[in-house]
């Protein structure tokens, strides 16, 4: 940890739309305590740049106090998004809508990165990102166990993983167009439903804009109202629209699937220290894999020529 003084930092700005906003009344009481104390905490920063301290920096650097600084070590700019995820869902002061954010930006975050490792790219970053997030050693995994672990973590279901992951995917493409709507939204002063939000994410500029102007226009908007301001987008689909059917359509996207699976069995084989795991993790794994290999066997006799 380097020693206190005023260091020139860079600021990523996507990085800081992940840090939960102070309110004036937070940022006031946090400016006293700087100045009656000074900077207590250290800014954490990956090289060059801050991934947490971005209120401390400012403050700081506008007031002249020096504050330490401490290097976290990210292979990828994905291992830091979820690392921000994840040390801001550990706050207490932001809101639902925020938390609900988090957990499905983190959840799209780390299935990429847990896609990359499958298919053998960015074979550190796993590890490094489950070091800097996490007070105790994880499991390696698969993409299919992101919304699992998530879920267990965040005392939800894995369907309530997933759809938080749409709703962050929507949050992120209207940020493009309206990043102002995003942050009332993110607070609760407006309050939109998730199929709202994702209506409005496939609208146009101009679309948004309006919705964003009307919006705000209110002190508080509720879901009804939301719902009345914002428009439906309807598309007339003919036959013409209609995907020709495909026979070998399921069987093709299973083979193409099915290499993963390999992968990911090769890549613990070859990681783990099968001396150390624990009983019930062998009982577990050799249950499962009974299960592909019956399964295995039944789509092999399915697949013989008749």
């Amino acid at each position: 940890m380097a020693d206190k003084q005023i260091y020139i930092l860079h600021i990523d700005e996507y990085f800081k739309q992940l840090i939960h906003p102070l309110t004036q009344n937070e940022q006031k009481q946090l400016e006293e305590n700087i100045v009656k104390d000074g900077c207590r905490e250290p800014l954490c920063i990956w090289g060059n740049t801050i991934v947490d301290g971005h209120n401390r920096y400012e403050i700081c650097t506008r007031l002249k106090i020096p504050f330490q600084i401490q290097n976290i070590y990210f292979n990828t700019r994905e291992d830091v998004i979820a690392w921000i995820c994840a040390n801001q869902l550990g706050r207490r002061n932001i809101s639902e809508e925020t938390r609900k954010y988090l957990i499905g930006k983190r959840y799209e975050t780390e299935k990429r990165i847990n896609v990359k490792n499958a298919l053998g790219k960015n074979q550190h970053s796993e590890k490094e990102i489950m070091i800097a997030v996490y007070p105790t050693p994880q499991r390696k995994e698969n993409k299919g166990l992101t919304a699992e672990r998530l879920g267990d973590e965040y005392h939800i279901s894995q369907t309530t993983v997933k759809k938080y992951g749409n709703y962050a995917k929507a949050i992120d493409t209207l940020a493009k167009k309206e990043p102002e709507l995003i942050s009332e939204i993110l607070t609760g002063k407006i309050k939109i439903s998730h199929k709202s939000i994702s209506k409005l994410s496939k609208q146009s500029y101009k679309i948004v804009t309006d919705a964003k102007n009307q919006l705000s226009d209110n002190d508080f908007v509720s879901y009804s109202n939301a719902r009345k301001i914002i428009p439906v987008k309807k598309e007339k689909v003919t036959v013409k629209d209609m995907p020709a059917y495909d026979p070998d359509a399921e069987i093709s996207s299973l083979t193409l699937t099915i290499p993963s699976w390999i992968s990911s069995i090769d890549r613990t084989l070859s990681m783990a220290d099968f001396d150390k795991i624990s009983s019930k993790a062998r009982i577990k794994l050799r249950n499962e894999l009974r299960k592909l290999e019956y399964t295995a066997n039944v789509m092999l006799l399915a697949t013989e020529e008749k």
